[in-house]
């Protein structure tokens, strides 16, 4: 459990963690959906990480391009408690496009219909916005 656990039992630095690890599980078991599928969570709870540590709660919403930019908005804000945690997010990665890349309707979709690489992909994206953001809140106390 973090400091950040929230009212409703939402943690979202751990909620990050589970998700990579499921992510790693599927992925290494031939589960390509299920990996870009908790990829995208990774990414989203990080984000989510970012914008309770600056304003106390984070909105309920999945599009990872809207809260990526929120989190880099409150980030470069003078006094930031974030500025040194900001995720790094690799440009221009699909996962964050709201039209082709990661949204939470996936889990509707049909076995297998993100291909291996694609999810390989996302989870390569999503371990190193964990890594860059996570990790070091964690080693610093933050959270």
């Amino acid at each position: 459990m973090s400091r950040l656990l929230q009212p409703n039992g939402d943690d979202y630095p751990e909620a990050a963690k589970k998700h990579l690890d499921d992510g790693e599980v599927l992925l290494a078991n031939g589960r390509s959906d299920g990996a870009g599928y908790h990829a995208g969570y990774v990414v989203e709870c990080v984000l989510k990480t970012v914008i309770v540590v600056e304003k106390g709660s984070a909105p309920f919403v999945h599009g990872l391009s809207q809260l990526g930019q929120d989190a880099q908005r409150l980030a470069a804000l003078p006094g930031a408690k974030t500025a040194r945690y900001v995720p790094r997010r690799t440009a221009g990665h699909i996962i964050y496009d709201p039209t082709s890349g990661w949204r939470e309707t996936l889990r509707y979709r049909a076995p297998a219909a993100l291909a291996p690489a694609a999810a390989s992909d996302w989870l390569g994206e999503a371990q190193a916005v964990y890594l860059s953001t996570v990790v070091p809140m964690q080693m610093d106390g933050v959270i």
